[in-house]
C-alpha cells in the first residue's frame, strides 16, 4: 500500500512538523532531499519543500508498504504513525488552495490534496504576486490561496 500527502512548508513549518513527528517515530534520519522517518523496521519518506528564489515547491510525506524494496514487518504501527502525521498536517495547515489550469486561463480550480503550512501561508500573503507556490520545477501547476 502506498499513501502520500503533499504540502508546501517553509523552514519553520518543517522544523515544527519534524519535532511533532519525533514523538511518534523511533528515529529521524535527515537527508538533503528525502529524509527517512523510522517506525520499527519501516520507513516513512519525507521529501522537503524547496524554496528557489521566489518559488516554493511541494514536498511530500509518503509511506510505501507491500513493495519488496520497502519490505517491513511493522506495517500497522507505520500506518498508524503516517495517519497521525497526515492528520497533523490536515489540522494545522491551510487547505484552501486553488490552481489555474493551463488550458483554462482565468478559471481557478480548487485543490483538495495540497496543504500550505502556516509560515508558508504568511510568506505567500506578504507578496502574493511575486511569491509563487508550485507543484514542481517541471509542472505547469501553480497554486494560489483561494476559496
Amino acid at each position: 500500500m502506498d499513501a502520500e500527502i503533499l504540502f508546501l512548508m517553509m523552514e519553520k513549518d518543517e522544523s515544527e512538523f519534524l519535532a511533532y513527528a519525533n514523538d511518534y517515530c523511533d528515529s529521524i534520519d535527515i537527508k538533503e532531499v528525502t529524509s527517512e522517518l523510522h517506525v520499527g523496521d519501516c520507513k516513512l519518506l519525507f521529501t522537503h519543500s524547496v524554496l528557489d528564489n521566489e518559488t516554493l515547491f511541494c514536498g511530500k510525506l509518503e509511506i510505501r508498504l507491500g513493495r519488496e524494496e520497502y519490505n517491513c514487518t511493522d506495517h500497522a504501527k507505520a500506518m498508524s504513525v503516517f495517519r497521525k502525521l497526515r492528520n497533523y498536517i490536515k489540522k494545522s495547515y491551510w487547505s484552501r488552495l486553488a490552481y489555474q489550469h493551463q488550458n483554462k486561463k482565468g478559471k481557478l480550480t480548487p485543490s483538495r490534496n495540497h496543504w500550505l503550512g502556516p509560515e508558508a501561508k504568511k510568506w505567500k500573503d506578504i507578496d502574493s504576486s511575486n511569491h509563487i507556490l508550485k507543484l514542481s520545477k517541471t509542472s505547469w501547476m501553480e497554486f494560489d490561496i483561494g476559496f
